[in-house]
Formats: C-alpha cells, structure tokens, sequence
C-alpha cells in the first residue's frame, strides 16, 4: 500500500534560529496506552460551525444544484471514507450523490476525470439522507492518493437542503456551486458561484499501516489562518504538514486542522474548545497528538486577571487527552499589542499564561514557543512587522508569512521532542 509520496529531506540549515523549544513537560497524568495496529487515521479535518449569511450560497443554492470542494490531504493511501456532517442543521440534507476525485489545481475546479470515483454509503448507496444533527461516514472506498495531493469532493444536493447549513466558514480555498448535477464533470461551468467555505464536509480518513498517528491543531483564528491568502494553503498547520511530510523520520504523522476562529477556551457551550473537545480532538481517527493555541479571545475580553482560569483548562485538557492516549503539546500565545485586545492587564495574562505553558510543571508534553518565534526583537509584547503583513494587518492575526513561521517552529519543537523520546 502506498502511505507517503516523499522520499527526501528538505534542507533546513539557517532555518528557525532561536526557536525555543520543551521536552520534558512532566506529565501530571500517565497517558494511556494504544495499541500499534493498523486502521483509519485523518487526513483531513474541518471544525463544524454554523454558515453566516455572508457565507451561504444563493446563486445558486445549494438546494437541487451541485458543490464541488477542495481539501489538501496530509498523508496517502488507498482506502478512504469521509464523513459528511448535518450536525447543525434544523432540516434533513440530501445528497443525491457525490464523487472523489483529484484536483489538477486549486484555482480552477478541473479534476482529472480518469480518477472519478462515485462515494457509497450504507453498504452501496448512492444517496443518503441525514436528518437534522447527524452525521455520516461513508463505505470504505478504493481510491488511491498521495501525501499532500489536492482532491475534489463533488456532491449533488437533493431538495432537502437549506435552513442553518452545516458548514466550516472561511475555508481559505475555492468552494465551486453550479446549477444542475455536475459531479462527474471535468470543470465546473465558467460563472458559477465561487465560495470560500466547507459546506457540510467534515472528515476525510485513510487506512494506514500501523504507527501512522493523526496531530490535531486546535485552536482559534490563528490556528484557522484568518487573514491568510485564498489557496495558498496559509495555515500553519499547513506547513506542518508539508514539513513533516518530507521528513522521512516524521512522515507517518498526518496533520489536521481545528481551529475556528473567534471563539474563546473555556467553557462548556457552542465552540468554545473545551465544548467541542471530545467533537474535535478526542473522537478524530488516529488522534495521537494535539497542539493546543488557545485562549487569546478570552484574554481580549477579559476585565480582571483570568491567568488561573485558563491554566485550569489547559489541565483538563491535558488530563482528558492523557485519557485517550493523546499527547497534548501547549503553544504560547502570540503578542498582540496594537490590536484592540492589547492593554497592560491583558499582557500581563498573557505573560502568566505563557510561563505555565513554558514550565516543567505544566502537564503538557512538551511546547511550542510561538510568542518568541513571531515577536519583534525589539519589543517582545508586539508581532514583528514582516509577520504582520496581511489584508488585515491588525496586528493579532499573522500573515502568510508569520503562518508559516509558526509552521516552521512547530516542526522544530516536535520534530526535537520526538528525536529526544527516541
């Protein structure tokens, strides 16, 4: 079975000097064992949440017409399922059919027809219908793909489709809808409604050889790469995965994307990442690892010192993963004066936090110093101008270019914790 296309090493030399780096985070609670086995592990994730109206498809609709979307896997093989989610919706959703194929570019919805494969549900089906908070996966099916290729998910929408659409907003690629049934075609027709969200796609899983692990980015905007150039793969997970991708030590490791942006770390209600925990880190096929970069919303909102707070979460988080066999990575959070989250008691929050994250008594399993990676060396509390450079240029949100800095020290951080527990 083919798991992994790359078989070189990218030349690192002069690459992330001063990147700080732990590992040796004490665990306060033992992490469970699992079984080195064969068996589903995700490629490919997005963190479900509610369509906004600027971001729901009128013309067309998605309602009777056709949705073609594009996902980068991080790692290949030859067997795939995926898994299609209604979980927000207040009606059915009806797929009258859907196909997997590869995309010839991410700019233009053509795909190479010869690898046109139809997605079968409930042991040979090729429709289904999903009532309003559920979710499907689909039959194992043979499709062959290698690390980092761009596929195409084409489905064909019944009338059972509208109301609150399941979607991820701000999917930072290409989402092509066109009217009629187009799931075999090779490019979608010149004008049609172009978006830049995940409708109703929520897990994309391959069958891989034992040892192959899944590592959870979670996280909020920045973890989702607000700001970030339309495909142009922004995320900084997204160049974790290519990273690890041509690592020949590091190869079987498939990175996934968690974050949603504007939501805060603690609390048990809608997005908030303790809420959506179990959803988007516990219960993801092959979850062994997560990066957690959390807690900058609740620091913007904050109107007394809530340090202890989040550190409290961070430890549930730790010891809930530990539970599952997942090893929990903390990342510090980044600087953030000159945004309007900036004020002398928030830096000190962040301050505080970042110390814990960074101490040997934390319960992570090592971390990630984003805060020192991305700062101005002049002025440690504010990002550094040439990271700074986006649409946005908020001084919160990286640009592409501090995304992929941040990937570029993750790779760093773990690739020294993974050497060292060798």
């Amino acid at each position: 079975m083919k798991l992994f296309k790359r078989l070189f090493v990218l030349p690192l030399a002069a690459m992330l000097l001063g990147t700080t780096l732990c590992s040796c985070g004490n665990t306060t609670t033992p992490v469970a064992e699992i079984p080195d086995e064969d068996g589903w592990v995700a490629t490919w994730a997005s963190a479900q949440l509610t369509t906004g109206a600027n971001e729901t498809p009128t013309k067309p609709p998605l309602k009777e017409n056709s949705c073609r979307q594009q996902i980068r896997v991080a790692i290949g093989g030859d067997k795939i399922r995926i898994t299609f989610s209604n979980l927000n919706g207040d009606i059915p959703l009806e797929i009258e059919s859907a196909h997997i194929a590869h995309l010839i570019d991410p700019n233009s919805s053509a795909i190479d027809t010869s690898t046109d494969t139809v997605i079968t549900f409930n042991g040979g089906e090729t429709s289904v219908k999903l009532i309003a908070g559920q979710e499907i996966v689909s039959d194992e099916i043979d499709f062959s793909f290698e690390a980092l290729d761009n596929l195409a998910i084409t489905t064909k929408f019944g009338k059972f489709v509208g109301g609150t659409i399941t979607s991820h907003t701000a999917s930072r690629s290409t989402t092509w809808i066109a009217e009629g049934d187009h799931v075999s075609a090779e490019s979608f027709p010149a004008g049609c409604e172009e978006m830049t969200s995940w409708y109703y796609l929520a897990e994309v899983d391959v069958w891989a050889e034992a040892g192959t692990k899944t590592l959870i980015c979670f996280g909020d905007s920045i973890t989702d790469g607000a700001a970030g150039i339309t495909n142009s793969l922004p995320r900084y997970s997204d160049t974790l995965a290519t990273l690890l991708a041509d690592d020949l030590d590091y190869s079987n490791i498939s990175v996934v994307g968690k974050g949603i942006g504007g939501t805060v770390l603690r609390g048990e209600w809608g997005t908030a990442g303790m809420a959506r925990l179990e959803r988007d880190v516990l219960n993801v096929a092959g979850a062994r690892y997560v990066i957690v970069l959390y807690g900058v919303n609740d620091i913007g909102g904050a109107n007394e010192d809530i340090s202890q707070s989040l550190i409290d979460t961070y430890k549930t988080i730790i010891e809930k993963c530990h539970e599952k066999g997942i090893k929990v990575y903390g990342a510090t959070i980044t600087p953030f004066n000159g945004s309007g989250y900036y004020s002398d008691l928030h830096e000190e929050i962040r301050v505080k936090v970042n110390e814990f994250i960074m101490s040997d008594k934390s319960g992570f399993d090592g971390y990630i110093d984003f805060a020192s990676a991305l700062a101005d060396p002049a002025d440690e509390t504010k990002m550094a101008a040439e990271y700074n450079v986006s649409a946005w240029n908020d001084w919160l949100h990286p640009g592409n270019a501090g995304y992929q800095k941040m990937g570029e020290t993750a790779y760093e951080a773990l690739k020294a914790i993974w050497d060292a527990e060798k």
